[in-house]
């Protein structure tokens, strides 16, 4: 789940923090022990070698540029290895201290944020979103009918049959969805809706979110969408400040995340280990642009 931005870390409220693409981490966050003999953890040195060799084939039919592996047990680094390209278009070889994009895996990162403050007695799971965010009080539920007339699908809306709660975007059983992850009338919604602003803030880009109408009935059905966006604004509400500070202060400081944020340094550029070309189009992927350096 976790934000974009044209800020810093420490985003002001002017900068876009929108929960997806952005999170970088570095392939080694932690410093472990050194490499130790695979077998004095329980692992075999010639069966840990067949991880390169698959990773290095994907990396020479073109499937991936390349991949950073490490695989530790009880403390001990047993297997590390650095292979193909950080960028295959400069042909600039893959280090281990290379800082990958991790995606949707901020999503667990943004949920630990809403346990922790659930825990401190600031956000009760099984509250109405609305509570926490009024605009979601006149949410509709999205309904694909045929038009009796034109044969056609059209979508009718409805008012929820009870109110999505903070557990539902925990779960992703809240309604949203991901435009791009669907076909039906919702999803073409969310599609037309022009949600990713780079200008906008989280506050404006969930508020864009709460005028969509729902896929699904809260609580009945399980859809990976834009819930825990939602969430992310919610933590901002619940502590008082916004996302982005939340996480660096309360999660990745304290756990030694030194290059996890949604934003770069200029030191820290070209470790970003960077997306191949699209053959077809001969472009880099529209996330390539994501991971902006911080300002000032």
């Amino acid at each position: 789940m976790l934000p974009p931005a044209r800020g810093h870390l420490h985003a002001p409220q002017t900068s876009a923090v929108i929960p997806i693409l952005l999170f970088c981490i570095s392939a080694l966050a932690q410093d472990l022990s050194k490499l130790s003999k695979p077998e004095e953890a329980g692992f075999s040195s010639d069966r840990l070698a067949r991880i390169t060799q698959f990773f290095q084939s994907e990396v020479d039919r073109g499937d991936i540029p390349g991949a950073v592996v490490v695989v530790a047990r009880n403390g001990k680094l047993v297997y590390r290895q650095a292979i193909g390209y950080q960028d295959r278009e400069a042909k600039t070889a893959m280090k281990p201290d290379a800082i990958l994009r991790i995606f949707s895996m901020t999503k667990p990162i943004s949920s630990v944020a809403v346990m922790m403050l659930a825990k401190e007695g600031k956000i009760d799971l099984m509250a109405p979103v609305a509570q926490y965010l009024p605009e979601f009080k006149e949410v509709k539920v999205g309904v694909e009918r045929v038009d009796p007339v034109g044969g056609k699908p059209v979508l009718e809306l409805e008012a929820p049959h009870r109110p999505m709660t903070v557990q539902d975007l925990l779960r992703h059983t809240s309604g949203l969805v991901y435009g791009p992850f669907g076909n039906k009338l919702v999803h073409q919604a969310y599609n037309q809706a022009n949600l990713f602003d780079p200008g906008q803030n989280l506050a404006e880009f969930v508020t864009k979110i709460s005028k969509l109408p729902l896929a699904h009935q809260p609580g009945s059905t399980w859809e990976y969408g834009m819930s825990v966006d939602v969430l992310g604004r919610i933590v901002e509400i619940a502590s008082g400040t916004t996302f982005d500070r939340f996480l660096e202060e309360r999660i990745h400081k304290p756990l030694g995340m030194t290059d996890t944020a949604f934003s770069l340094t200029d030191a820290q550029m070209p470790q970003l280990g960077q997306p191949q070309m699209d053959t077809a189009g001969g472009k880099r992927p529209g996330f390539a642009q994501s991971a902006v350096k911080k300002d000032g």
